[in-house]
């Protein structure tokens, strides 16, 4: 059976309190912080209680993984259904009746096969697991959950010893001058893709020897035929590398996998095979060569080389500028069950002409032109293949921004706010759900039945670790 650690037993407690006050929850839990422990852990409490789940996944590979991991932690199998999604809805008048459904990857749950399953399932309790609950289209999650669980930070998994600390190396986004501001006086969001996208700033080789010579990574490109050549292009330089798919035969994957895990190969290169949920060895770099506007795979992306090791430092080089658009592996963000607004797309104007911008110099330019009248350099037309052009550019290191956006205090507030007297367990929980409300510390000390015996004194000696712990919070 696996060992939790403290923020483990934490999260999966807190779950299944979440689970008597809603028919569905959502966990959120970063990459690297063992959601696979905690689902399991779960998975044996209900099926101890003789409880059916069904466990669904949108990949083959991820079901023999949840597979082991149940049966490692001694769940009952005999109460368990793990199958793809697309083969669960398919069969849905042969499968056992579950109490629960486990969602993995439940970013992806808005998918209709999913809703399929929800639906004939509809009495089912619901428990969906993620590390990042966004979606491209913007929409939520509050339809299919009452409730959102989250797991420890990065930063606290990192201080703590349960991630590796990193350094982030990316091309210095442009030259100020070349981008674009929007109304609010930002850069707008178009300009730095028409900046990035199609580019691949700097030598990938050349910045590997250089920024993490020796180190074994894992290379993300943005299209098969990329990851080939990258492979092809490292091998040259006499560095051990190959390219995997999922095309790659199973028997040989496995052997790329394992060569891999052996140091036999120091690159391993391919587009999204290893992303999400996908078990693969430990590295402690990973080259970016894949531009995403998807914040979950960006994330899945980034963090693969901040697996734990003693005295480790994992690097993550961003060829694409990613991190301009999503932020770094640490950065706060402020989950939510509630969709993003998008912003409507203005209607073409018949009497604007069309423009586009030259890769080269980046000057906006008519369309159509083969030439650019700014910079004289050749412009192709556009073959639909989405090649990704290499600029000439010096990654530099990326440290945090100055500011921290103080999404703690939100998420707090927004956690005690729903809770009630019934469902607070210590002086902490206490305490967090006096100050979301305002209250003055005497409510505390008239509520809490184990303060009212203590002097004003003792009282304030009492409290005093959790006036620290929240200041500039509460």
């Amino acid at each position: 059976m696996y060992k939790l650690y403290d923020y483990q037993e934490k999260l999966v407690k807190q779950t299944r309190k979440a689970l008597t006050r809603h028919q569905g929850v959502l966990v959120v839990s970063p990459a690297g912080s063992g959601k696979s422990v905690v689902i399991a852990e779960i998975a044996r409490l209900t099926t101890q209680n003789q409880r059916p789940i069904l466990f669904i996944v949108h990949r083959k590979e991820l079901a023999d993984q949840i597979e082991a991991s149940f049966q490692q932690n001694r769940v009952d199998m005999a109460y368990v259904t793990i199958m793809t999604v697309r083969k669960a809805a398919n069969r849905l008048a042969e499968l056992p009746e579950p109490s629960l459904i486990i969602t993995d990857e439940t970013h992806h749950s808005r998918a209709k096969s999913y809703q399929d399953i929800y639906d004939y399932f509809d009495q089912a309790y619901r428990l969906g697991f993620t590390a990042s609950p966004w979606r491209l289209n913007g929409r939520g999650f509050d339809d299919l959950y009452g409730e959102m669980v989250e797991g420890p930070s990065v930063q606290w998994l990192i201080d703590h010893e349960f991630l590796a600390p990193y350094r982030y190396f990316a091309p210095k986004l442009a030259d100020l001058s070349k981008l674009k501001k929007s109304s609010t006086g930002e850069y707008s969001k178009r300009s730095i893709d028409q900046a990035m996208k199609k580019a691949v700033f700097g030598d990938v080789v050349q910045h590997y020897q250089k920024l993490a010579s020796g180190q074994q990574a894992i290379l993300y490109a943005h299209s098969v035929q990329a990851s080939r050549q990258l492979a092809k292009t490292f091998r040259a330089e006499g560095i051990q590398a190959t390219h995997a798919d999922s095309h790659t035969p199973k028997q040989k994957r496995a052997k790329i996998m394992d060569d891999f895990k052996q140091g036999k190969l120091k690159i391993l290169c391919n587009v999204d095979l290893i992303s999400e949920g996908f078990d693969v060895p430990d590295c402690q770099c990973v080259i970016l060569v894949r531009p995403t506007a998807s914040l979950v795979l960006h994330i899945q992306q980034s963090m693969r080389s901040m697996r734990y090791r003693p005295n480790k430092i994992a690097t993550i080089i961003d060829h694409v500028g990613n991190y301009e658009l999503h932020g770094l592996p640490n950065t706060e963000r402020d989950w939510s069950l509630h969709g993003r607004k998008k912003q409507a797309k203005a209607k073409p104007r018949d009497d604007v002409p069309s423009v586009t911008e030259c890769p080269h110099c980046f000057a906006v330019i008519p369309s159509g032109k083969t030439i650019c009248p700014m910079c004289g350099q050749s412009i192709q037309a556009n073959s639909g293949q989405d090649d990704l052009e290499q600029v000439d550019a010096d990654l530099v290191e990326v440290d945090q921004p100055s500011f921290k956006a103080d999404y703690r205090k939100v998420r707090l507030q927004q956690d005690y706010l729903k809770r009630n007297q019934s469902d607070l367990e210590n002086l902490e929980d206490w305490y967090c759900y006096a100050k979301s409300r305002g209250y003055k510390d005497g409510w505390l000390k008239y509520h809490y039945q184990p303060l009212k015996p203590l002097s004003w004194p003792q009282f304030y000696q009492t409290i005093h670790p959790y006036k620290e712990k929240y200041k500039g919070v509460f």
